[in-house]
This record gives C-alpha cells, sequence and structure tokens, in this order.
C-alpha cells in the first residue's frame, strides 16, 4: 500500500518509535566512544535528550503536526545532554522550523525539513566536523532535496533515505583518523540512524517494545530531602545512583555487598543492567565494589547535606542582595566541589564524565545566582554546547568559559579579579586556559588499538592532550610516563587531584617519584575525590 503522506497521529507514533528504537540500543551507542575509556556516553545522552522531546508531546494539548514538532524541538532543547545531545536538539529545532503550517507531511516537506534540521545544526556548531552526525544529516538532507520528486510513497522514500544515512555513516571512518584508528563509526550517527528506523518501522505499522519495561531515571534527590528537618538528620551524605552495565553478577548478590554501607537502597536489575541507589558517605567505594562487575554508566552523585542548605535558603524570605560576579562550575568529586567552593563558585553542578549535565540543569543553576555577570565553567569538552545552549535561552548575562577540563576550570577561577570589568575577567580567565595542561589516567574498558598500542581491557592508560599516551598495569608508573611527557623547560608546577579509590600514602610516595624526573618543578597532591579517574594531572 502506498503512503502518499503522514498526518499528525502517524508523526506522533513515528516520534515515539523512534524514540524507543533509540532506548534499546543505546548500550551499543555508548559503545563505540573512540577512547576505551569508562564515559562513553553519546548513546545515554542522545537518548535523555530525546526523552526530554517525548515528555514534552505528551504535555501536549493541540496534536497538530506543527504543534508535535514545537513541542520535540522545545524538550529536547531543555533536555540536551553532551555534544550529541545538543546537535540532536538543533536537527530538531530545524526540524519543526521546516514544518511549520504543515498539515500533511509528504515527501517534500520531509526533504524540507530534512535540510532544515541540517542546516540549523550546522550553524550551531561553531566549527562543525565532518565525520560525525552533522555529515549523516547533511548528506541525507542532500539526497532528500536532490530526489524528493521521485516518491509518491513517503514510505519508500524514508526508507531510502535512511539507507543513504547508514552509507554516510559507514564512510565516517574514512573522514575522522580517530574513528579509523578505533575501528568504530561515529557514535552520534549511529544514534540517528536508529531513530530513522525507529521512525521508518511505526510508519510502516510495526510496534517496537521498549526492551526494559524497568524505568531508568534518576530519583529525585529534592524530593528525598523534603522529609529532614535538619541538617543533622542526615547520616549518610551523598545519594548516589548508577547503572552496571553488561553486569557479570546478579543484583541480588551484588545487593548483600553493599547493604551495610549506607541507607535508602535499591537494587533492581535484569539482562546483565543493574539500577543502584544508596545513600552513603563514601561513593567512591560503592563505585570501586561496582566497576568490578561491569561497566558504569550514568553515574549521579548529590550532596544532601549541601541541597538541604541549598533548600533552605530558597525558602527562607530574606532579600539577597545582588552582586557583580556569580559562577557555576561542573565537576565530581568532593575535593574537586570544595576546591571550586573555596574559589568562590556559588552553584558547583556534579557532573562531568559519565554524567553531562543538561541545558536546563545548568539554567537552573544559573537561576540560583543574583548577579549582574554569571560565569560557567563547564570543565569538559562535552558539556561547552550545552552551557553556550543555556546561555541562549537565559534572559541573564551568562559568560560561558571554555574549559575542558577541571584544571583550566581552577586556572580560569584564579585568574578573576573582582575589581577587573566584565569584559577583562572574561579575557584573561578564558586566556588562563592555555596556561595549563591537564593529563587523566584511568582505566580501559575493552581490548582496543589506537595509535598502533594495543591496549587491553582494565589496563591502565593515560591521556593527553586528546591522545592515549601511555599504557600498562601500573597507575603509578603510567602516571610517571604520562608526567614526563607533558613536562617541559617552561614547566614549574604540577598538581596531582587524586581520586576517590587512591589511598594517601600511594600518591605521597608518587610525589616523591615525580620530584625525580621533574626536579625543576614544584608538586602539590590534593584530594578531588573524582570516580574513574585515578588522577587528573595539572601541569602550569
Amino acid at each position: 500500500m502506498v503512503i502518499k503522506y503522514i498526518d499528525n497521529i502517524t508523526f506522533k507514533k513515528m516520534l515515539v518509535g523512534a524514540a524507543i528504537n533509540l532506548e534499546n540500543n543505546k548500550a551499543l551507542v555508548d559503545s563505540l566512544n573512540v577512547f576505551p575509556v569508562p564515559d562513553g556516553d553519546t548513546g545515554t545522552n542522545m537518548n535523555l535528550t530525546v526523552q526530554s522531546a517525548i515528555k514534552e508531546i505528551d504535555n501536549l494539548k493541540e496534536i497538530t503536526i506543527e504543534k508535535i514538532a514545537e513541542a520535540v524541538a522545545n524538550g529536547s532543547l531543555m533536555g540536551a545532554r553532551g555534544n550529541s545531545g545538543v546537535i540532536l536538539s538543533q536537527l530538531f529545532r530545524g526540524l519543526s522550523k521546516g514544518l511549520k503550517n504543515v498539515n500533511k507531511i509528504d515527501s517534500k516537506a520531509i526533504a524540507e525539513s530534512f535540510k532544515s534540521a541540517s542546516d540549523t545544526a550546522y550553524k550551531a556548531v561553531m566549527k562543525p566536523v565532518e565525520g560525525t552526525i552533522l555529515t549523516v544529516a547533511r548528506e541525507t538532507a542532500e539526497k532528500a532535496i536532490s530526489t524528493y520528486e521521485e516518491y509518491d510513497d513517503v514510505s519508500l522514500f524514508l526508507e531510502d533515505l535512511t539507507i543513504q544515512a547508514k552509507s554516510t555513516l559507514s564512510r565516517t571512518p574514512e573522514m575522522l583518523k580517530v574513528l579509523k584508528q578505533a575501528d568504530v563509526v561515529d557514535a552520534g550517527g549511529k544514534g540517528l540512524i536508529y531513530l530513522l528506523e525507529g521512525a521508518l518501522a511505526a510508519l510502516k505499522g510495526v510496534e517496537i517494545k521498549a526492551e526494559k519495561a524497568e524505568k531508568t531515571e534518576v530519583v529525585d534527590t529534592e524530593l528525598e530531602i523534603e522529609s529532614f528537618t535538619s541538617e543533622d538528620e542526615i547520616i549518610f551524605t551523598y545519594c548516589t545512583e548508577f547503572f552496571i552495565k553488561n553486569a557479570t553478577i546478579s543484583h541480588e548478590d551484588f545487593l548483600s555487598k553493599i547493604y551495610d554501607k549506607g541507607d535508602s537502597i535499591v537494587c533492581v536489575g535484569n539482562d546483565g543492567l543493574i539500577k543502584i541507589h544508596i545513600h552513603t558517605n563514601n561513593p567512591g567505594h560503592i563505585l570501586s565494589i561496582a566497576v568490578k562487575y561491569g561497566e558504569l554508566i550514568k553515574v549521579k552523585i548529590d550532596n544532601m547535606k549541601e541541597q538541604f542548605r541549598e533548600r533552605l535558603k530558597r525558602h527562607t524570605p530574606k532579600n539577597i542582595e545582588k552582586k557583580q560576579y556569580g559562577f557555576v562550575s561542573v565537576g565530581m568529586g568532593e575535593g574537586i566541589e570544595k576546591i571550586f567552593k573555596d574559589l568562590n563558585v556559588d552553584v558547583f553542578i556534579s557532573g562531568g564524565q559519565t554524567m553531562n549535565p543538561s541545558t536546563e540543569d545548568i539554567l537552573d543553576a544559573v537561576n540560583k545566582i543574583n548577579a549582574d555577570n554569571i560565569f560557567v565553567l563547564p570543565n569538559n569538552s562535552n558539556i561547552i554546547l550545552a552551557a553556550n545552549q543555556a546561555k541562549e535561552i537565559s534572559q541573564k548575562n551568562i559568560f560561558v568559559i571554555p574549559s575542558k577540563s577541571i584544571p583550566q576550570g581552577i586556572a580560569a577561577m584564579l585568574a578573576f579579579k573582582e575589581e577587573n570589568n566584565v569584559d577583562k575577567n572574561f579575557s584573561s580567565m578564558t586566556e588562563a586556559l592555555k596556561e595549563v595542561k591537564t593529563g587523566q589516567i584511568t582505566y580501559a574498558v575493552r581490548d582496543t588499538v589506537f595509535n598502533d598500542m594495543e591496549i587491553k581491557k582494565d589496563e591502565i592508560i593515560a591521556l593527553y592532550d586528546g591522545n592515549i599516551v601511555a599504557h600498562g598495569e601500573n597507575t603509578e608508573d603510567q602516571t610517571i610516563e604520562l608526567i614526563k611527557k607533558m613536562v617541559d623547560e617552561d614547566s614549574f608546577l604540577i598538581t596531582l587531584f587524586y581520586g576517590d579509590k587512591v589511598e594517601k600514602n600511594i600518591v605521597e610516595d608518587l610525589k616523591n617519584r615525580i620530584e625525580e624526573v621533574a626536579e625543576e618543578c614544584d608538586v602539590e597532591i590534593i584530594y578531588g575525590g573524582q570516580p574513574l579517574y585515578y588522577y587528573l594531572i595539572s601541569v602550569e
């Protein structure tokens, strides 16, 4: 049967089908991370972005094609997480533009909306990179524009466009060297394919069922802390949530390993996926146990005492005098949070690797600050786009410092001067990013080959300047190798932020070793408390 157009009911079904298909396959998209580090989250970020869009559709009172498209654009905009999520939200935004005043979607409307989606996404990215989701979207849109007149059947048209998208995706390793080295296709492009396939299946009347009935939303700690009447009642400070993917243990057996390490414990799971919620005073210890039994994803750690204090501030009627400057910073770890709070950061968003805050999360943080000018420090390259998107939406005067790491964020805060005007501060804080080098020590989550290095699962890997530069069995040995590559004749200070699984005596021994190989540098060790990364290294 020929399907000549898509009506509003079918359009909504297609979007729901697309969302379910991505939800079912997000783990595979996550696994396409170029580096074998424990923070592959493209699929998770795209899925959370799309789920936010679907929630917006569910709240609609007027179900027209235009209103549905607007809801998808608005929902994905606020829920966008990570670079892939922000780009996806811009694709939806362009799609919405292309469907204005459209009552029935025919092949021409599909082509024009795809072209609008691609154009909008490219304009939103300062330096578009080919070989990514952008390329898949663009070549698919170009195919649509050049061929739509040949199709009366929108089903056949979308089928051929999906084939085009797959063809482009298969060529992404030829466009991006890092993809070819890792022997993967672009993760964001793969996520887009799942969306197209889900939408096409729904158009053909095929029902796609969610593979897991279990809900995977994180618990809202704002609701949890409402049960407390004083800070003293909070015995376990950190509300910790995460998933163990590809678990090698049952949820019952994992519960037996953590039942005495906190309270408010929820541990459920099926098909190799375990969801854990626990209040604890040592989230790092819980994560260090969990990582033995699979890959950690969607890690979320909230300081409930801090949230309780913030709640008291919000509900205490008093006039807070407006100040000239305010600061929002993103990071993970008790020590990292303390550093930024000591540097006068007003709101610290717990997030970063594995847990990119959404555009809405950043907006909420900004809205808690009563200041003329607010600086946002993403401290992660995968959060900068969401921060800039928040800046565009907000009515406040926001300045996004493009910090890509914790050391860069700290350097930027140290460069801030209260007496300087906002332009001078923005300039000096941005310039400070260039004065610090960042290294990271973590572990490999899979076997891979990178720059002719054969890396085995669970090996220690050292990252510097966007590359894996060393790997081996011993954490401290790889740290020394990394520092040797980072230090040059102009270096004068090395700072080690050690993670929640590293014992201080080990770090002190490591400090002595570093002082031997970098005699001209001062060496500092600071507790960061970050999960998953044994060391964050700053060289100035």
